[in-house]
Order: C-alpha cells, then sequence, then structure tokens
C-alpha cells in the first residue's frame, strides 16, 4: 500500500512539473516566434549583404581592370609619343641643321657678295674721278667656269675656283664681279675682269699657246717650232705656263666644261682638251657668258680656228 502512494505521489509531481513547464513554455512562445523572424530577417540580410559584397567585388575588378587598360593604354601612347619624337630628331632635325647651315651659308655669301659689290663700287667711283681728271678709262672682259656632263654638278669641283682666279690674276685682271648661274646643275659661273684691254690679253694668249705648243714638242704656226719669250720675260712665261697647266689639270678632272678669260677659251671635253684664242669679232658675235654653254659645239669651233689661234691641250702636263 505504501508503494502505491509513493508511485501515486510521484505521478501527481511530474503532472504538476510537466503542467508547470507547459505554461512556461505558451508564455514564451511569442518571443520564440520573434526569435525565429528575427532570425530569417537576419538570414535575408545576410544574403543580401553577400549579394552586395559579391557586386562590389565585381565592380572592383571592372575598375581595376579599367585602370590596367587605362595604364596600358598611356603606356602605348607614351611609346608612340617617343617614337614619334625619335622620328622627329632622327628626320627632321638634320634637316632643320641642314637648312639652317645653308642659310647661314646663304647669309655669308650674301655678306661676302655685298662686301664685293661695296668694293666694286668704290672702284668704279675711284675710276670715274680719274677719268674726269683724264686717266684712260679702265677695261672689262667677260670671264666664264663650268662644270657638266653626265653627272653635272652643283657645286665647283675642288680646285677649279681657285687655279681659274690666280691665272686671270697672274695676266693682271682682277675679278670685279663672279655671278653664279641660278637653277643648276650645271655648275657655271660668269666673270667680269678689268685691268687689261682685250686686244693686248689676244696677242698674250696667242703667244701663251704657241709657248705650250713648243713645251709640249708641238710644232707652231709654219711649222716653226721656236722658244719664244712672251711679252713678260722668261720668268714671267715660265710662271704663266704653270699657272696655265694648274688650270688645265682642274679642267682634267672633270668631264665637260671649260673656262674663258677674255678671248681664250679652254673647253673640256670626253675627248679632248682644247684651247683657242678667239678675235675680237668674235666675241663680240658671241656674247659675253655664252660660250661655255655648249662645250662640245665649241670645240668644233675651235678646232676650226687658224693654227697660230688653236692648241690641243690634251696632253699639256
Amino acid at each position: 500500500m505504501t508503494a502505491i502512494l509513493i508511485l501515486l505521489c510521484l505521478a501527481i509531481a511530474g503532472r504538476e512539473l510537466y503542467l508547470a513547464f507547459d505554461r512556461k513554455r505558451a508564455a514564451s512562445a511569442p518571443e520564440i516566434a520573434d526569435i525565429r523572424t528575427q532570425l530569417t530577417a537576419l538570414k535575408g540580410t545576410r544574403e543580401e549583404l553577400e549579394q552586395f559584397r559579391s557586386a562590389q567585388s565585381e565592380h572592383l575588378e571592372r575598375l581595376a581592370a579599367g585602370q590596367a587598360a587605362h595604364a596600358e593604354s598611356l603606356q602605348e601612347t607614351d611609346a608612340r609619343i617617343r617614337s614619334l619624337i625619335t622620328q622627329i630628331n632622327d628626320r627632321m632635325l638634320p634637316e632643320i641643321n641642314t637648312r639652317l647651315t645653308e642659310q647661314r651659308d646663304a647669309v655669308d655669301r650674301m655678306s661676302t657678295e655685298v662686301a664685293r659689290m661695296r668694293g666694286h663700287l668704290v672702284g668704279r667711283l675711284d675710276q670715274a674721278v680719274a677719268a674726269s681728271l683724264g686717266a684712260d678709262p679702265v677695261d672689262t672682259v667677260a670671264g666664264a667656269l663650268g662644270a657638266a656632263g653626265t653627272n653635272a654638278v652643283e657645286s665647283p669641283p675642288s680646285g677649279l675656283v681657285q687655279a681659274y682666279e690666280r691665272f686671270a690674276e697672274r695676266y693682271g685682271l682682277r675679278i670685279e664681279l663672279a655671278d653664279p648661274a641660278a637653277g643648276g646643275p650645271p655648275w657655271r659661273t660668269a666673270y667680269y675682269l678689268s685691268g687689261r684691254s682685250p686686244r693686248g690679253l689676244e696677242r698674250d694668249f696667242i703667244d701663251l699657246l704657241r709657248r705650250l705648243r713648243t713645251s709640249n714638242g708641238l710644232p707652231g704656226p709654219n711649222g716653226t717650232n721656236g722658244a719664244g719669250h712672251g711679252t713678260n720675260g722668261a720668268n714671267g712665261a715660265s710662271s704663266e705656263c704653270d699657272e696655265m697647266k694648274a688650270l688645265l689639270g682642274c679642267l682634267r678632272a672633270i668631264e665637260m666644261g671649260g673656262a674663258q678669260v677674255g678671248p681664250l677659251l679652254l673647253v673640256r671635253t670626253p675627248e679632248a682638251l682644247l684651247g683657242g684664242v678667239l678675235s675680237l669679232a668674235e666675241l663680240r658675235k658671241n656674247g659675253p657668258g655664252r660660250l661655255l654653254a655648249d662645250p662640245v659645239d665649241i670645240a668644233v669651233k675651235l678646232h676650226g680656228l687658224p693654227e697660230s689661234r688653236f692648241c690641243d691641250l690634251s696632253a699639256t702636263g
């Protein structure tokens, strides 16, 4: 009986405990539901946060890729700019420097020409003053120097101008003006020389050709082979021949061309080097500065001169 009472008491106590627990659970059910709702909301917020984080990561990746592409584009642009600068330096700067050098040379030539023209003007004024006091007028003769051929040149061959001017000076001529022809090639310069009469030069140059024929062992006019001394004595004649040979040596270095000093013509063709002394009538007929326009044609005309006025200088050394 006692055991039954004990079991009954235990059952009653268990039931009371269960009822008490059930009442407590029913009272906290709204809180649990609220907690569950909050947990659900937090789960949705977490998903949104993950989506936002993913979107931001993708945006950052796109920004990084764009920045890298922009940096690469900047590098390519910088490389192109450097390449253009290099090309400009390689192509334009030498051309600019060349043009500046040409301009500087042109200014120097112009300055020299102005100084020469001033000297020429002063000389002419001095001659005018002397003429007003009864002095004889100063004679002026034409000269020319040129180089042509299949490889036409734009500048004078080395030493040719110097040899020509020394030769003219040796015969008492002063260069009043040197006028280079524009629009070359071929290269050609007209000279105006003063200080000697054309008739006096004609006699001296005929004598010079005779002496050159003599030095080469060629017969003179009428078969003569005399030594002759010219108008300036033995030393002067030797000096004139030396200057003439120096000029001939420079003319041999070109394919075609020639030189004129008053009535004297020296013509270089691919086949020969000829010299001749024109008469004053022929000089007037041809006019100044036109005799070297066609070296081959002039060579034919020189062959038609009298023997005393012509000499084949091809072998003159």
